[in-house]
């Protein structure tokens, strides 16, 4: 065999046995969901696979995540995080623009300008001021049929519960809720505001309920108190309120009437572009949700 050949099949062989030896990459979605949401963590978590990885960290340590060593095999970078501030959600948009990998806000109202800035970052969210007027509708027809005047008096009355601090979602749905049931002609008489923690729910509940008409529970978290517990004071709604989940498990509870986000629809949408943009078609086809600037809105159940 001529010398020329003889380096030529060794090269050939030097490279194979590197090619074997090396370690397949293999690329993933990154997930970062908020500890606020950890009943949609726990669900995806049980399939998690090696294509897709879910963290249960807030967007602000994004910084751990997103490294010189993870970037590389990253496909996408999904965000679930309610109280996300817009730094952090520019910082996440830059670093995901510098290395071409798409990226998506669930559920999160982030600036426009942020999401304009990257042609491959998205928000899936909902218009909680529209979320408010559909459920003051709701409440509407159920005042004195299923909503019970307790006293007789023909004033809706109710007290608010919620966490120590009310993230901009919260608020928006509540103050649409309250003041588009004043349109609606309902008179209404606030009792109280408090600010309880989960475990204080329950009992607070129950303490008041003979006096209050319903219960406007903002915190989805609790919720989760009073399946199977809580004793109405009638045949009425009392509780009402905002949840997010993956199923809406008080959706057969006689006494509770809420606005039900559904997780399984953000991420259907989020996999729905993404497929799009891996299969680089554009404009996008073979979507069941409508795109406003790269805005997407999904409608609750109430």
């Amino acid at each position: 065999m001529k010398l020329t050949a003889k380096i030529l099949l060794f090269i050939f062989i030097c490279f194979g046995l590197c090619g074997c030896s090396q370690e397949e990459v293999i690329e993933y979605n990154l997930n970062i969901i908020s500890p606020s949401f950890e009943n949609v963590y726990i669900h995806y978590k049980s399939d998690e696979s090696e294509t897709d990885k879910y963290v249960l960290q807030p967007a602000a340590d994004y910084a751990e995540l997103l490294t010189e060593e993870t970037l590389p095999r990253i496909k996408s970078v999904t965000v679930c995080d309610e109280s996300i501030s817009t730094e952090t959600a520019q910082n996440i948009v830059n670093i995901c623009q510098s290395e071409n990998i798409p990226v998506f806000f669930l559920m999160n109202d982030i600036d426009r300008e942020i999401i304009g800035s990257y042609d491959k970052a998205f928000c899936i969210s909902a218009d909680y001021t529209y979320i408010g007027e559909m459920f003051a509708t709701k409440i509407n027809e159920m005042w004195e049929n299923e909503i019970i005047d307790k006293n007789g008096d023909h004033i809706f009355t109710f007290s608010v519960v919620q966490p120590e601090t009310m993230n901009n979602i919260q608020q928006s749905f509540y103050s649409s809720v309250i003041a588009n049931i004043e349109l609606l002609g309902i008179p209404l008489e606030q009792l109280e505001e408090i600010y309880l923690s989960k475990g204080d729910v329950l009992g607070y509940c129950e303490d008041n309920k003979k006096k209050n008409e319903s219960f406007f529970i903002l915190e989805s978290d609790y919720m989760s108190v009073f399946p199977d517990v809580y004793a109405p004071y009638g045949e009425g709604v009392e509780i009402l309120g905002i949840a997010f989940g993956i199923e809406n498990s008080y959706a057969q509870l006689p006494y509770m009437k809420l606005c039900f986000i559904d997780y399984s629809l953000y991420f259907n949408a989020r996999d729905a572009v993404l497929s799009n943009i891996e299969n680089k078609v554009y404009p996008f086809k073979n979507l069941d949700y409508s795109i406003i600037d790269k805005y997407m809105y999904i409608q609750p159940v109430i």
